[in-house]
C-alpha cells in the first residue's frame, strides 16, 4: 500500500499550486543566525502573523534553510520542514497543511537577542488556530558564534515550552519535528530531488541522513535531528516524494497520518510505509530517496494553564563522526551548567553560575583537591540553587571544582568544565608587554599577598628558568631590559615568604615574541623634487617586516604609506652595488640603514614620519619617536604658501555659551577641515566644497553632541589652483564654556 493511495492527482495538483502561490507572495519577518558555522532563519508572515514551520527565506519566497557551513552554498533543510504538536486522535497542528493553511500564527515579531558571551537567541510566540487545540507555543532557537564556542558552533538548539490554554487538562500529547533533510545535490532539473540514506543513532536519540547518490559525488556533510530533552515516543524515516510517481506525498500533511506517524512507532513500519532506521531501508529494499526525518516526545498530559518543554537540536558535520561528535557537544551545552564564575575570599570560595537549558532537578557541586585522589560532593545531593558557597577551603591548597546537572541521578558525562582555585599566594594574570627595548612583566596582587616576587626567565634556545631579579621585587611589575628583537622568551613570576624562601605557587607560564622599533629616525628633502627620504637602522635579521606611517602634525591620524617585507629587504642587500631599490621607494645602504622615499609630498606642507617592525608572527611594534617637523616649500610657490598661512579662526578663544558657532576665515578655494583631540581622536570633519573664504562649525562632535572645553586641533588641506597637489595646514581651538 502507497502512503498516498487516499488522494488522486487532482488533489495533489491543487494542493502543490496552493503551496507555490504561498510561497511565492510571502511578506516575511525574518531572524536569522548565521554567529555560528550554521545559517538558520526563523520566518514569520508579517501580514497574517502565519509561521511555516522551518522554512527558510531566499529574500521572494519561501524556501529551504539551515545553510552549512555558514560561508557555503547548500541549505540542508528542505522547506517543507515543520513543527507538529497535536494527540493520538487525529489533531496534529503544523505549518504545512493540506487546505494551505498554517495552524501556527504569531501576534507579536519574532524577538532576537545576542549575548555577549557569542550566544544568539530567536523567540516567537504563536498560538493554534483553525484547529480543536488551544495551545500556546513559544519558540526559541539558539546558537553559539564561532569565536567564543568553536566546538558549539555546528548546530541550532530548538526549544518548545507548549502551554494549556484550556481550562480542562489535554492528554496524549505528543511533540514532534518532521525534518526534510536533502543532502544530495540536486540538479537544475525539476524532476531532479534529493536521494538519501537515513539511519538512527539510539544513545543520542538522533535520526540523520547523508547523501545517497554518488552519480554527481557525495557530499560529505551528514546532518540530524535529535532529541535533547523529552521523552522519546517515535523515530520515523517516511518518503516526502511518492515512490511510484516521486510527486510531493500529500500524507506529511494530513493530519490522519501525522498522528500515528508521531505517536506510534511501529504502525507504518508494519505496513511497510515507514522505517525507522537504515536496517529497516535494507529490509524493505528501499533505495536513497527524498525521505523526512520524524522525531517525537511524548506521550505528555499537560495539565490545564500548564507548561510541558520539549528541546530538539538540528546538527551538522562533515563526516559521521564529526556529526556524532557535534551532537554530544549539543547534548553537553544544553544540559551542563554555563558560565561559571568563581570568587575567593579568605576562607571562602563562591560558585555562580546559569541554569542549564533543558529541564534538570538540580545541581551537584564536586570538588578534586589536586594532588591527591579523593572527589568530594559538596553540599546536598540535589541542589536547587544556582550558587553554592564553600567554606571548607584552606590556604594554600589547590582545587577543583564541577558542577553536575541531576536528572533522576548525576549526569556525569554531562559535567561543566572544570574551574580551578587556590586560596593561596599564586601571581595572577602575568601580562607581557614589549615596550622601550624592554619587556614590561605585569601581575596581579594574589589572594593572599607575599613578602615579595623573583621573575624567572627561559630564552630560546635554552632548557632552564633563570632567575633574573636579583634583588626581591615589591611591586607588581618588572622591566626586563636584556632581551632582543625576535628572539622568544617565556616567563614565570614566583612568590617570597618574609624569609625571602620561594612559595609553591609559581604563576603561569607567559611566552613573548618580542619587537621592537628602529632607534633612530630621520629625514631630508629628498634628490628628486616634491619627495622625501626616511632614513633608519637595519633593527634585526629576525624582523619581518617594517610599516611607514605619515602624519601632517605629528599626531593622530597617522596614516601607513608603505610596507615592506624581510624577503624584500633581502633581495635589496643582494643587489650587487648595495644600493640598487627593489621599487621606486625602498633602498638598502652599507647593509645598515633602510632608506625610503615619499615621493607624495607636497610644497607648502608639513610632514612627519614613524616606522613600526613586524616580528615573525606578524604582530606590530610599538611606533618609533616620530621624525622631526619638515616643511615642504618652494620659491616660486612662496606666496600661496603665505596666504595659506593666513588661515585662522575666530571668536578665539572660543566661548560656547556666548558664540553658537566657530568661523574659519582666508580659506582657499575647496577644502577639508577635520578637528582632533589632543589624542588624535577624531572629533569632526567639514567638506567645505562652496569656494568661498569661509566656513562655520556648531561645536558638535561627529555624534551630533557638543564638545567639552579643552583644546582641539584642526588641519585644513585644500587643492591649490596654481600648482599641483595638496597643501595643508595646522592651527589650535582653544574651548571653554
Amino acid at each position: 500500500m502507497n502512503s498516498t493511495d487516499h488522494m488522486d492527482k487532482p488533489i495533489q495538483y491543487i494542493l502543490c499550486l496552493v503551496f507555490f502561490c504561498l510561497v511565492s507572495i510571502l511578506p516575511a519577518q525574518i531572524r536569522t543566525h548565521d554567529n555560528g558555522e550554521v545559517t538558520f532563519s526563523v520566518i514569520r508572515d508579517s501580514k497574517t502573523g502565519m509561521l511555516r514551520g522551518l522554512s527558510g527565506w531566499n529574500g521572494r519566497s519561501l524556501s529551504d534553510n539551515f545553510r552549512y557551513p555558514v560561508d557555503g552554498q547548500r541549505q540542508y533543510l528542505g522547506m517543507y520542514s515543520d513543527i507538529w504538536i497535536g494527540t493520538a486522535k487525529d489533531l496534529v497542528a503544523g505549518g504545512w497543511n493540506l487546505d494551505g493553511k498554517s495552524n501556527w500564527v504569531a501576534e507579536k515579531e519574532i524577538s532576537q537577542t545576542n549575548i555577549p558571551n557569542g550566544t544568539r537567541s530567536t523567540s516567537v510566540e504563536y498560538e493554534a488556530v483553525d484547529i480543536d487545540l488551544n495551545l500556546l507555543v513559544t519558540q526559541r532557537v539558539i546558537s553559539w558564534g564561532r569565536s567564543t564556542h568553536p566546538d558549539a558552533d555546528d548546530f541550532v538548539v530548538i526549544q518548545l515550552t507548549i502551554t494549556n490554554g484550556d481550562v480542562i487538562d489535554l492528554t496524549d500529547v505528543y511533540v514532534a519535528i518532521c525534518a526534510d533533510w536533502n543532502m544530495d545535490q540536486v540538479g537544475a532539473d525539476k524532476a531532479d530531488f534529493s536521494k538519501d540514506w537515513f539511519d538512527y543513532n539510539k544513545e543520542l536519540s538522533m535520526l540523520y541522513a547523508y547523501d545517497g547518490d554518488d552519480s554527481d559525488g557525495l557530499d560529505p556533510v551528514h546532518a540530524g535531528l535529535i532529541l535533547l530533552d523529552g521523552k522519546l515516543a517515535t523515530h520515523q524515516i517516511f518518503p516526502i516524494k511518492n515512490q511510484e510517481n516521486g510527486q510531493l506525498n500529500t500524507a506529511v500533511f494530513a493530519p490522519a497520518y501525522r498522528s500515528p506517524l508521531i505517536s506510534d512507532p511501529n504502525r507504518f513500519y508494519r505496513s511497510k510505509i515507514s522505517a525507522r532506521n537504515k536496517a529497516d531501508l535494507d529490509e524493505l529494499e528501499w533505495a536513497a530517496w527524498d525521505y523526512v526525518a520524524i522525531l517525537s516526545a511524548g506521550r505528555y498530559d499537560i495539565r490545564a494553564k500548564q507548561s510541558i518543554q520539549i528541546t530538539f537540536g538540528l546538527v551538522a558535520g562533515k563526516s559521521k563522526s564529526d556529526l556524532l561528535d557535534n551532537a554530544q557537544m549539543a547534548k553537553w551545552i544544553t544540559y551542563s551548567p554555563q558560565n561559571i564564575t568563581l570568587e575567593r575570599s579568605q576562607g571562602l570560595v563562591q560558585l555562580q553560575w546559569e541554569p542549564a537549558i533543558n529541564y534538570v532537578d538540580g545541581y551537584q557541586v564536586r570538588r578534586l583537591t589536586i594532588g591527591e585522589n579523593n572527589l568530594d560532593q559538596l553540599g546536598p545531593r540535589i541542589l536547587n540553587s544556582l550558587r553554592y558557597d564553600d567554606a571548607t577551603v584552606e590556604r594554600g591548597i589547590r582545587y577543583r571544582y564541577t558542577i553536575l546537572p541531576v536528572v533522576g541521578n548525576a549526569l556525569e558525562e554531562l559535567a561543566s568544565k572544570p574551574i580551578d582555585t587556590a586560596l593561596a599566594s599564586t601571581p595572577e594574570n602575568v601580562i607581557l608587554t614589549d615596550q622601550d627595548k624592554a619587556v614590561l612583566v605585569t601581575w596581579n596582587k594574589p589572594l593572599y599577598v607575599p613578602a615579595g616576587y623573583y621573575v624567572f626567565r627561559r630564552a630560546e634556545g635554552e632548557s632552564d628558568f633563570r632567575q633574573i631579579t636579583p634583588d626581591i621585587v615589591k611591586d607588581l611589575t618588572f622591566a626586563d631590559v636584556e632581551v632582543e628583537t625576535g628572539v622568544e622568551y617565556v616567563y614565570r613570576v614566583r612568590p617570597l615568604d618574609t624569609k625571602q624562601q620561594p612559595l609553591a605557587f609559581d604563576s603561569n607560564e607567559v611566552r613573548i615574541l618580542p619587537v621592537f622599533p628602529p632607534s633612530r629616525l630621520y629625514t631630508e628633502r629628498g634628490t628628486k623634487p616634491d619627495s622625501i627620504t626616511v632614513h633608519w637602522p637595519l633593527v634585526s635579521e629576525r624582523i619581518a617586516g617594517y610599516n611607514v606611517y605619515r602624519s601632517y602634525n605629528g599626531i593622530e591620524p597617522w596614516t601607513r604609506i608603505a610596507s615592506i617585507s624581510k624577503s624584500e629587504i633581502q633581495n635589496l642587500s643582494e643587489k650587487p652595488d648595495g644600493s640598487a631599490p627593489l621599487t621606486d621607494q625602498f633602498s638598502v645602504l652599507d647593509q645598515i640603514d633602510l632608506h625610503f622615499v615619499d615621493p607624495n609630498v607636497y610644497s607648502g606642507s608639513t610632514y612627519y614620519y614613524m616606522v613600526t617592525a613586524l616580528n615573525q608572527e606578524g604582530r606590530e611594534s610599538q611606533a618609533s619617536t616620530p621624525t622631526e617637523r619638515l616643511l615642504i616649500s618652494d620659491q616660486n610657490e612662496l606666496s600661496t604658501q603665505v596666504n595659506l598661512l593666513k588661515i585662522f579662526t575666530y571668536p578665539s578663544p572660543w566661548q560656547l555659551l556666548k558664540y553658537d558657532r566657530l568661523t574659519f576665515a582666508n580659506l582657499m578655494g575647496q577644502v577639508v577641515i577635520t578637528i582632533f583631540t589632543p589624542n588624535g581622536d577624531l572629533v569632526h570633519r567639514i567638506d567645505h566644497i562652496n569656494g568661498k573664504d569661509k566656513t562655520t562649525w556648531d561645536g558638535r562632535n561627529k555624534d551630533g553632541r557638543l564638545i567639552s572645553p579643552g583644546v582641539y586641533i584642526y588641519h585644513v588641506e585644500t587643492l591649490n589652483p596654481q600648482i599641483v597637489g595638496k597643501i595643508s595646514f595646522s592651527g589650535q581651538i582653544t574651548v571653554f564654556r
